[in-house]
């Protein structure tokens, strides 16, 4: 039975892990934290539950759910509320309502009559660069208006970016892909909707679990058992005869392992001893994300908070924070009878300074916010601060690079293997398809069998 070394703990490793085992495989999970997860982490404490990282999931592809079912977790799904369907963006200082859909912003006071107009041109523009940012795709196909007040606080919400420093092709391939295949935006999501019509499955919910996200690498961990070492920071990776050999804090491990798969963070390479150059690995940035968690009497807040919750564009430079997710509305179990919570986002490539805030000067920053954005009164019941010095991977233009080394450094040492958000996409299911991907690449060598 070959012995492989999962260098992380996060949703990506666990994943490797669990498909290796099922596969026949040995994987040992080596983890730095004293728990599972990575930046799945969920706290319960004076009555509210407050999420670190991931809010919410949203399956595409059947896997979620078969991981969910092989670790029992099934009975803990708990399903978004009807008003996460609703969105809000911040137009003049006020949170205004997202259409549904996309014909519904010709309509929406989101966009001016002038950004409605626009958008009615998009169908006849032309094709730009292979490798454009975000910002200049938008501006070229739907206008400054729909890049200032669409594109720009979504991109906030997902990468915490600059839609000017991200690689359209490889932050949004899906849209790149409506472009090419209908050589519209508008045309191509307008048949999606009535393929959805028509018949094919809707679009998955979006779903957590009773006491947060982090249930899911838990399960995941405890499944594993004692395969998963925790506080045990992996520091070097050597090469030794046919396979590789770990350091964890600094002593090498009794076992020679067959197979490696790294799922460390990129700017983690840079503190380990390894037998190769990380080359542009190294140089890939990550936007550093502080979340805000406020909890406050429902009766203090005078927004009806029926949705998922508000971004703040850019162009609103009144105000600093990204957003903020209306987490008791979107599932139950978040915050006690008559209070509500909310989770603030802040800093990312926008306000990068931000996320480095003392706990309390932040909360100041973001009471002063809410105050004027959502009608919040009186002081908060409860206040909760994490800071993410590193969050999100952000796929700059020229990422084909990082993609390229990668790939490189899998077939120059045989045996060792790379899966994370900064592979195939910045969201958990993205995280745990790039840990799968790993585990059959590794799968097929042990096999002899040619990668497909």
């Amino acid at each position: 039975m070959p012995i492989i070394a999962i260098l992380g703990g996060g949703i990506a490793g666990l994943t490797a892990a669990l498909r290796l085992r099922a596969g026949g495989a040995d994987a040992v999970v080596f983890e730095a934290a004293a728990e599972p997860g990575g930046a799945l982490r969920s706290k319960r404490t004076g009555g509210f539950l407050v999420e670190y990282g991931p809010n919410t999931l949203r399956a595409r592809t059947p896997l979620l759910h078969e991981v969910i079912a092989a670790v029992g977790l099934e009975d803990e799904v708990v399903e978004a509320r009807a008003a996460a369907r609703h969105r809000y963006v911040v137009r003049g200082g006020v949170p205004v309502p997202l259409p549904a859909s996309p014909p519904g912003l010709l309509r929406s006071d989101v966009l001016s009559w002038r950004g409605r107009l626009r958008l009615l041109a998009e169908p006849f523009v032309g094709r730009g660069d292979e490798d454009e940012t975000v910002a200049a795709f938008v501006r070229r196909r739907l206008g400054r208006e729909a890049l200032a007040y669409g594109a720009d606080p979504f991109v906030a919400g997902i990468f915490a970016g600059d839609p000017g420093q991200l690689s359209m092709r490889h932050a949004f391939p899906a849209l790149v892909e409506l472009e090419q295949k209908h050589g519209s935006l508008l045309k191509g999501l307008v048949r999606q909707g009535r393929s959805r019509e028509s018949g094919s499955p809707a679009a998955p919910g979006i779903f957590s679990f009773r006491d947060g996200l982090q249930q899911l690498p838990v399960a995941m961990a405890h499944v594993l058992g004692d395969a998963v070492s925790l506080s045990a920071p992996v520091t070097a990776l050597r090469r030794e005869g046919g396979g590789w050999r770990v350091e964890v804090d600094g002593v090498r491990t009794a076992a020679r392992f067959d197979a490696a798969v790294s799922t460390l963070p990129l700017h983690a390479l840079s503190r380990l001893e390894l037998p190769f150059d990380a080359g542009p690995l190294a140089d890939v940035v990550y936007a550093p994300v502080a979340v805000v968690a406020l909890g406050f009497r429902r009766a203090d807040v005078a927004h009806p908070l029926d949705g998922f919750g508000v971004l703040v564009p850019a162009a609103e430079a009144d105000y600093r924070i990204l957003g903020a997710i209306f987490s008791s509305t979107l599932f139950p179990g978040r915050a006690p009878d008559d209070h509500v919570l909310l989770t603030v986002l802040a800093g990312g490539m926008r306000h990068p300074d931000l996320a480095a805030l003392p706990a309390d000067v932040l909360a100041d920053l973001t009471l002063d916010d809410l105050r004027r954005l959502l009608g919040v009164t009186g002081a908060p019941a409860f206040i909760h601060h994490y800071a993410w010095r590193h969050g999100i991977p952000q796929y700059t233009p020229g990422y084909d690079a990082v993609l390229r080394h990668l790939g490189a450094l899998e077939a120059a040492h045989p045996g060792l293997y790379f899966a994370g958000n900064y592979r195939d996409g910045v969201s958990v299911p993205d995280a745990m398809a790039s840990g799968e991907a790993a585990a059959q690449r590794l799968r097929d060598a042990l096999s002899g069998e040619e990668p497909g």
